[in-house]
Parts: C-alpha cells; sequence; structure tokens
C-alpha cells in the first residue's frame, strides 16, 4: 500500500513539475494562451501602447507580460532580423474605429475582426484618447484621422507547420478527458492550456503621431497622397496639407514603448513652425535624415509590433473534437467582441 501511494506521488509530482516548467510570461513562440484572462485589456501585458510609467523602470518593461504554455514538444520556427533604419508610414482613416483598427493592422487573432478589441475594448474612450495622444471628444467620428507613425523592427518570427509536430503528454491525456459537447468542460480546459497558439511575431518600437482633421481637409490630403502616388513627382507640398489651415487638432507625440526619454527627445527636438504656430511634428523627420537618423539610434525593442494567434486546433487529432473546440472558442470571442 506504502508503494503504490509513493508511486502515485511520484508520478503527481513529475507531472505537476513537467507543466511548471512549460510555463513561461515571455513571447515564446508556439506557446498558447488563453485570450479571454486579459480580453480588453491585453495592452496591460503587451507593450502596444504609450504607457505611463515612471522613466527609471523603462528598462524593466518587457514586449510581452502575458501568461502562456509551451504544448508542443518539438516546434521550430523562421526568424529575420528587422531593419537597420525606421520607416515612416502617413495612414488615412475615415473614423476613429478605423484608427483603432490601423493601429492594430499587424496583429491577428483568428476569431474576430476587430483584435484591438482584446487590447483595449475595456478601455473608456478617454484613456484611449489619451494613448493616442489626442483630446477627449464625445463625437470622435465627426471628424478623420491620419496615423503617422515610424517604425523599427528588430526581428520577426514565424512558426513552422504543425503538420508532424508532437502535443506533449499531459495535454494528450487532457484532451482524451475532455468533453467537446460541453461548453463549460471546454471553457475549463481554455483556463488550464489555453485558446489561441503563439504563431507569429514582430518586436521592435515606433513612434506615432494622430493628426485630427476636418474632412475637406482630409479629402484634399487623400486625393494629394493619391495622385502623388501614380505620379511618381519629386516635387513633395506634403507639409501644405498638415497646416492648421485643414487640421482640427495635432496629438501629441507618443512611443509604443513608452519610453518617456524618447518622446522627451522628440517633443523637444521635431517641432515644426507654421505662420504663428510651433509644434512638434514628426513631418520634420520627412525633410531632416539627421533628425530620423539620431531618433533611429534611440529607438530600442521594447514593444510589440505585431502578434498571429491562431486556435488551438492542432493539438486535436480527432477533427470533430478540432471543430467544436475552435467554433466555441469562435463563439465566445464573438460576444466578447460585441461586449467589450
Amino acid at each position: 500500500m506504502t508503494f503504490w501511494l509513493f508511486l502515485a506521488v511520484f508520478l503527481c509530482g513529475g507531472l505537476c513539475q513537467s507543466e511548471e516548467s512549460d510555463l513561461g510570461y515571455g513571447l515564446n513562440i508556439g506557446n498558447a494562451i488563453d485570450v479571454f484572462a486579459n480580453y480588453g485589456d491585453l495592452s496591460q501585458v503587451t507593450q502596444v501602447v504609450s504607457a505611463d510609467y515612471e522613466e527609471e523602470n523603462a528598462e524593466h518593461v518587457e514586449p510581452f507580460r502575458e501568461k502562456n504554455i509551451r504544448l508542443f514538444s518539438n516546434i521550430s520556427s523562421r526568424q529575420v532580423s528587422g531593419d537597420t533604419m525606421i520607416d515612416m508610414n502617413i495612414l488615412l482613416c475615415e473614423t476613429f474605429d478605423d484608427l483603432l483598427a490601423t493601429y492594430f493592422e499587424n496583429f491577428r487573432i483568428e476569431g474576430t475582426d476587430k483584435p484591438w478589441k482584446a487590447f483595449l475594448g475595456d478601455w473608456i474612450l478617454d484613456e484611449i484618447m489619451r494613448a493616442f495622444g489626442i483630446e477627449y471628444d464625445t463625437k470622435p467620428d465627426n471628424c478623420c484621422y491620419v496615423l503617422v507613425k515610424l517604425m523599427k523592427v528588430h526581428k520577426s518570427v514565424q512558426l513552422d507547420s504543425l503538420d508532424n509536430v508532437t502535443v506533449k503528454d499531459y495535454v494528450k491525456r487532457a484532451i482524451d478527458k475532455l468533453n467537446v459537447s460541453d461548453a463549460s468542460d471546454v471553457r475549463r480546459f481554455m483556463k488550464s492550456y489555453g485558446t489561441h497558439y503563439i504563431d507569429s511575431y514582430v518586436t521592435g518600437n515606433f513612434i506615432y503621431q494622430v493628426f485630427k482633421y476636418k474632412r475637406t481637409g482630409y479629402n484634399l490630403l487623400r486625393a494629394y497622397i493619391r495622385q502623388r502616388n501614380m505620379r511618381q513627382s519629386s516635387s513633395d507640398n506634403l507639409r501644405f496639407y498638415f497646416s492648421s489651415y485643414f487640421l482640427k487638432q495635432v496629438g501629441e507625440i507618443r512611443i509604443a514603448s513608452g519610453n518617456k526619454t524618447v518622446e522627451t527627445w522628440a517633443k523637444t527636438n521635431l517641432r515644426d513652425s507654421q505662420y504663428l504656430y510651433s509644434r512638434p511634428s514628426l513631418l520634420r523627420l520627412h525633410y531632416n535624415p539627421i533628425l530620423a537618423f539620431k531618433l533611429n539610434d534611440l529607438l530600442d525593442n521594447g514593444a510589440l509590433l505585431g502578434l498571429g494567434l491562431k486556435t488551438l486546433r492542432p493539438l486535436f487529432k480527432d477533427r470533430h473534437k478540432a471543430d467544436m473546440f475552435a467554433e466555441i472558442v469562435e463563439n465566445d470571442m464573438k460576444l466578447w467582441e460585441v461586449n467589450a
């Protein structure tokens, strides 16, 4: 009797240690997370928008801090180093929802068309606007937006095929016991082993600024950019279309990693003077390569620039079980999305 009791304790201890060693909080490609654990506030465990931490703690901020678990034992991935220089993008957004969708365009969560809601869905409108550097507005869709950002990619990682991967033994046992016809049983499984695995991610940093436009000015800017792209002309009147005549508000410069040292540098060194106005503007970097090089040196690897999450279908050899599990995950995603 004592022997069997000892054996049971030994096996349980080994299993618990195995699961414990597979838990992590950093960016681990192929590992699984429970999207619902922090749905609506994933920005608290991922560095995706400007944060308000103190400057002395900036070095301790990690791009990804969500609990994740290793479910596959033999995965492989491809890693590509990023560009050595920042790249400027001018992105046109018809509505405030378009602005949020555009900001999170490199984030994909299988089962939802609005991944930004997983990160900011629980935030009140005032908090979101502060993170984007603009003033609170009760009717944000009465105007249009332009997101200007300069991005520096540190690395991109993509998971290889999961066709021949091996699932951890303790996960297999949990799957064998799982009753996919019982939604509550599936949700208990999600809490233990997750809903999605990390299929890809991009780290680096980017600095961004939101310009709020009158609709007439926005339409003129859009037409100008379209014509410039078609003509591929060397003439550049871009600065004219960012003048006060067309704008309702110039947002503050923000940085995705939340590094206040870089934000302060940008506010001090990127001032643009037009007529009687002087304000920080990222467009200075478009015309001043020396400042662009200086900023390039300041940008670190403190932000998550992209993330791809896929449902845990590959865990299940039984196609019916896989479909039932994915259906419950995706239905829950839609409910959470509507309520966020």
